[in-house]
């Protein structure tokens, strides 16, 4: 084993795997991966490999497509086929609702180069005559989705980064983490197996390393927890079945290709076709949070016991969207750990605090956004900046004010909330209120409604008081919520009168000194403001774009 090296990074599963692959292929050729246990033994191993290409955020939009694109490459440049099958993906809508949630992603999905195609319920059925759509609106149809095999795909890339020069270090895990000033000093320990159980013995190595990575999944807290952090990197319960081969679908196969994936949003599951059957995968209420203290020794490659109850509505759901499933019987079941965040974003970037220390923690969608995690990050490490904002997955959007507790709920939340209407006015109640300004009390007095914003409640715009008007506060929609109204009222107000905002969960710096004036000339791109006035300015990348947005006041 290398004692000192460029890059180290923790975790051996497609996130970490990937990130060893591409910072190599940047140029780096001092890496190392290092893995407790054996490759993919996490969450990899159990994951049902779907590749989707649909998300609201840009940033996750480019990461999925550079990991299809990229996964294609794979085969020809290691000589290992990862079981990659582009089979298309059908999302169902069973409102006008979920077509206008279909109608605002097709944007981001033109702006990133993801093609679509729209289908109506004839169209649906004509094509697809196993899915019964009665009650479907229409759909949005991806024709360059489709699933990989998550332990081979991972296995590729490993073997790309080791032709590359990588070192794999498996059976050692990061105990200690100790910046020097110039380098991180990881502790590592020799793991062996005891009675069934992975445990650190006594035997240790110690790595000296510039960068450090770490990718380590379902042990998140336990690394946050020895690099004296916080993450909100927690999993989740999450079930999916494998039926018996159906008749149906094997008669339809006779004549066509592989079924497209289904993913039935207002049903809360995705299925696609297994060796002639179907995978069920739900995302259904009461799904518990797991490993909130760190991850018992005894539980490696593992999975839970399932629990059908939990999953009957969405099971019953699918027989009614294929009702050749009725007959058909169940052959596999897995219930394992996926890790999830409270907004259901990963955490990908700079550790809040820590020099040359990066995280890659908190995928729910781990195979699909590996290739361009990877991709992306090791651009942020070698070149500075990544070519597309990632903002929206930088791990400092959440503070020191978060709690296990919090991070728990919240996660488990998230994982029920896969699939519902992503409103722009989205509010989620879990765990609220938590950080509340002096002024809450007489603001919710006097109507205020609220939205949170790191954490803190804060006014989103108040509702009328009188008790006969019929104002929906809970009206959300893509077009104009129940707020509109009342929203509209306060601009008139402020733009002809006067009104005051509540600023106390914006974050506040009070720059002072002899330097202050050319610092923050220096670096922000407009001009100072005047003594007692204020202005609003911008804070540019390395690359020239935008990398956030101030109102400067000038006290003296």
């Amino acid at each position: 084993m290398k004692t000192h090296v460029k890059a180290l990074i923790v975790g051996g599963g497609a996130v970490g795997t990937s990130i060893t692959y591409h910072l190599a292929r940047a140029g780096w050729d001092d890496v190392m991966l290092l893995e407790r246990d054996e490759l993919t033994s996490g969450s990899t191993w159990h994951a049902a490999g779907l590749l989707p290409l649909f998300n609201m955020s840009y940033a996750t939009t480019h990461i999925h497509q550079y990991s299809v694109e990229f996964y294609k490459t794979l085969e020809a440049e290691t000589g290992l086929n990862a079981g990659f099958s582009i089979v298309g993906n059908l999302r169902m809508a069973q409102t006008k609702e979920r077509m206008d949630e279909y109608m605002v992603y097709a944007s981001t999905a033109e702006s990133c180069g993801v093609p679509y195609e729209w289908l109506s319920a004839k169209q649906i059925k004509s094509r697809y005559p196993l899915v019964h759509c009665d009650d479907l609106q229409g759909a949005i149809y991806h024709p360059t989705d489709g699933y990989i095999n998550p332990a081979d795909v991972t296995m590729a890339m490993a073997k790309g980064a080791r032709q590359r020069g990588v070192l794999i270090e498996r059976k050692w895990q990061a105990v200690a983490y100790e910046w020097t000033g110039s380098e991180w000093k990881v502790t590592l320990s020799k793991m062996v197996e005891k009675g069934g159980n992975l445990l650190a013995s006594d035997e240790q190595v110690v790595v000296y390393a510039e960068h450090v990575v770490t990718a380590t999944g379902n042990h998140a807290q336990r690394t946050a927890q020895l690099l004296g952090i916080k993450n909100t990197a927690i999993p989740v319960e999450h079930q999916f079945i494998v039926t018996e081969p159906d008749p149906a679908l094997v008669e339809w196969r006779k004549e066509n290709g592989e079924h497209p994936v289904l993913r039935d949003a207002d049903a809360k599951w995705y299925v696609r076709e297994e060796r002639g059957g179907w995978i069920l995968g739900p995302y259904e209420r009461n799904a518990p949070a797991r490993f909130e203290y760190g991850v018992p020794d005894s539980f490696r490659a593992d999975l839970f016991p399932l629990d059908l109850e939990r999953i009957e509505e969405e099971y019953m759901s699918m027989i009614h969207r294929i009702p050749s499933t009725e007959t058909v019987g169940l052959k596999d079941d897995f219930n394992g750990p996926i890790c999830y965040t409270p907004d259901g974003n990963p955490l990908v970037g700079p550790a809040p605090g820590l020099r040359n220390m990066w995280l890659a923690e908190g995928f729910s969608f781990g195979i699909t956004a590996a290739g361009g995690t990877g991709y992306y990050l090791a651009q942020m490490m070698v070149e500075g900046e990544a070519e597309i904002d990632m903002a929206s997955l930088d791990p400092k959007r959440y503070g020191n004010w978060i709690t296990t507790e919090y991070t728990a709920r919240k996660n488990e939340e998230a994982y029920e909330h896969v699939y519902i209407l992503h409103h722009p006015d989205e509010e989620r109640s879990a765990c609220r209120p938590l950080r509340t300004g002096p002024a809450y009390d007489r603001q919710k007095a006097r109507g205020a409604q609220f939205g949170c914003v790191n954490g803190f409640e804060r006014p989103n715009y108040f509702g009328p008081l009188d008790a006969d008007d019929n104002f929906d506060h809970d009206a959300r929609s893509f077009r104009r919520g129940g707020w509109w109204q009342a929203a509209m009222a306060e601009a008139k107000a402020i733009r002809e009168g006067v009104g005051l905002i509540d600023a106390t969960a914006f974050t506040k710096h009070l720059v002072k000194g002899p330097g202050a004036a050319p610092f923050l000339d220096w670096f922000t791109c407009n001009k100072l403001p005047k003594i007692g006035r204020i202005n609003l300015t911008y804070a540019l990348t390395s690359a020239g774009t935008t990398r956030t947005e101030y109102t400067i006041v000038r006290l003296a």
